[in-house]
């Protein structure tokens, strides 16, 4: 079975050789890993993994600056209208020191800038957006790309800010959390360019011959203990938004993923009104478990992760435990579940250990 063919097949309800997987991994975690005895190989095709990504780049394309370094701290100012400080080499906590939306005037300056140029860098590139300080490359570059990793026969997925994570990127959280609660009409604005921006990039990628096997979104919604703003707020505001992409997706078959940090239990069944096919990362300390949501959702929608990567770093037992006792019961109870930590890996879990850790993953996730 080819690693497209079962990805394809758990999102059907189908049956597979073994649960899908993938994982994601802090800078300095692959740092450590490799004075540990990782080889040069990426840890996707180490351990098999049945994912490759691209990266859609939906920023108001402002020139992508690095500061200042100093102590060990970069500073960058980012296209997507963002200022961070950032530690070299390590993924931590940003601390978000400026953002350009100041106001409405300074919108209706940037407002403009979320158009897609055929002429111009392409809006798509193998790596991250985040931090992407080389240049885009052209679009014919672009699907030079893509065609490479076609060859691989890994199921493709385009990642992407959400509306909420683009729009908060050059607004700022907590102005964009004021904003919903006392301009509502000025969020639906911003958050329906970003939505926008993004269907036309997928459109010109599709024109091009370069059309995803998924869509994903990165879109925080939760905190540890509840929702960022209310379930209303988002039905009133973000979901008609989420199924207009929804429904341009489903036009071209490709399936819609979710990254949600946080306790967004709530808003589950309205995700899957909105279209969504998958969610990821089901946060372990934010009292998500795939044992409850299983059974109350797992025929419309598939869950991704969940694994604690916080336990994968204490007694081999617990880890075990967790991951028998999840992938065991996914298998069980429909199959449509795909393994990754319920977020990324810190440098605490060493290339052992998470060797180990996969091990058990082929164990418990085999049929």
């Amino acid at each position: 079975m080819t690693h497209r063919e079962r990805v394809r097949r758990t999102l059907a309800g189908e049956p597979v050789d073994r649960i899908p997987r993938s994982d994601s991994f802090w800078e300095d975690t692959l740092t450590a890993w490799r004075a540990q005895g990782l080889r040069d190989d990426a840890p996707a095709d180490r351990f098999d993994m049945d994912f490759d990504h691209m990266y859609l780049d939906l920023s108001a394309s402002l020139p992508q600056k690095l500061l200042a370094e100093e102590n060990g701290l970069l500073t960058i100012q980012d296209r997507s209208g963002y200022t961070i400080r950032k530690f070299a080499g390590k993924s931590r906590s940003l601390e978000f020191i400026d953002h350009v939306t100041k106001d409405r005037t300074a919108w209706e300056t940037l407002a403009p800038h979320f158009t897609v140029d055929p002429q111009g860098p392409a809006r798509i590139d193998d790596a991250s957006y985040f931090c992407h300080m080389d240049p885009y490359p052209a679009w014919q570059e672009a699907r030079r790309k893509y065609d490479a990793l076609r060859q691989r026969s890994k199921y493709l997925l385009f990642q992407a800010y959400g509306p909420w994570e683009g729009t908060w990127r050059h607004r700022g959280l907590t102005e964009l959390l004021m904003d919903i609660a006392i301009d509502p009409d000025w969020v639906r604005e911003m958050i329906h360019v970003h939505v926008s921006l993004l269907i036309d990039t997928l459109s010109h990628c599709i024109t091009l011959g370069m059309t995803p096997d998924g869509l994903f979104l990165i879109d925080d919604f939760g905190s540890t203990k509840a929702l960022l703003f209310s379930p209303a707020m988002w039905r009133d505001i973000l979901q008609p938004e989420y199924e207009r992409l929804s429904r341009f997706l489903r036009g071209h078959a490709i399936s819609f993923w979710l990254h949600s940090c946080g306790n967004v239990s709530e808003l589950i069944p309205h995700l899957i009104d909105s279209g969504l096919d998958v969610l990821q990362a089901i946060q372990v300390n934010a009292g998500m478990d795939i044992r409850e949501l299983i059974p109350k959702y797992g025929k419309k929608l598939v869950f991704y992760g969940n694994i604690s990567a916080t336990t994968m770093s204490g007694p081999i037992e617990a880890v075990e435990e967790e991951i028998r006792s999840k992938l065991t019961f996914a298998r069980e109870n429909g199959g449509r579940y795909i393994y990754h930590s319920d977020h990324s890996i810190p440098p605490e879990v060493t290339f052992d250990r998470y060797c180990r850790v996969m091990d058990m993953v082929g164990k418990y996730g085999a049929a």
